[in-house]
């Protein structure tokens, strides 16, 4: 899940300013690595749990075994709030990131639409729709299709990179740039074998929105030529003096 979202950050880069943006993107890794690192560390020296027992709710029940049942709870119910900050903080990053591709015009306006609290409503309505349909498949399908879909979008995301590295490079610069984005190539080959391991019903979802985002994108483009044509007759018209 932190993979997933390593990149979400930038969605709020617009909300605050430069040293903030700074600070919250490296206090977040620090809590993010021990959040995960601190809990193995003490659950795997100070419980007598095997290997085969480490199974959905083996933290709760090393806590239990080292401090007594109310810290099983508490886990619990850390556990509860946690996934509760994730489902807003997703949702909040998913709706920005709409709302900015409304702003430029990539998929149609309602989205950039803002609430009295300057919240994209319709962007969180649409976010909301996605979640309720994806509730009745079993978890790690759930997993999967996220894991393709953002291999997808991160690949999209480094070719772009590289491109605006080549493109904006002089000619002394041009070398040094190449190999800096030749780092990539790890990553990328790590997102094709992710996709590869993956089901056909994975694959024919990941082809269908693709589909389906290229298809918006080029409607948006045409609609917006369309209104832009109608507005410049209508100014046209009326520049238009009787004789």
């Amino acid at each position: 899940w932190c993979y997933n979202g390593f990149d979400k950050g930038s969605h709020y880069s617009n909300s605050v300013t430069k040293d903030v943006f700074k600070r919250g993107m490296a206090g977040s890794f620090f809590l993010t690595c021990s959040s995960y690192l601190v809990p193995v560390l003490i659950a795997t020296g100070a419980s007598t749990l095997t290997q085969s027992e480490w199974t959905a709710g083996a933290f709760a029940t090393a806590a239990t075994e080292i401090g007594g049942k109310w810290l099983g709870n508490w886990i619990v119910a850390g556990a509860g709030m946690s996934l509760m900050a994730l489902f807003f903080g997703e949702m909040s990053a998913d709706s920005l990131q709409l709302m900015g591709m409304a702003e430029l015009g990539q998929v149609p306006s309602i989205f950039a639409t803002k609430s009295q609290y300057n919240t994209p409503t319709y962007a969180i309505l649409l976010g909301m729709a996605v979640i309720l349909c994806l509730i009745p498949f079993d978890f790690q399908f759930i997993i999967e299709l996220s894991n393709v879909g953002y291999c997808f979008a991160v690949t999209m995301e480094f070719l772009a990179f590289f491109q605006l590295r080549i493109r904006k490079a002089d000619d002394i610069q041009l070398l040094r740039k190449i190999g800096n984005s030749m780092l990539l190539i790890p990553t990328l080959l790590f997102n094709l074998l992710v996709i590869c391991l993956s089901s056909y019903v994975t694959y024919i979802y990941a082809v269908s929105m693709i589909a389906f985002g290229v298809v918006l994108i080029h409607a948006t483009s045409i609609w917006r030529c369309i209104k832009r044509d109608k507005v410049g007759a209508t100014q046209d018209s009326k520049s238009v003096t009787p004789l």
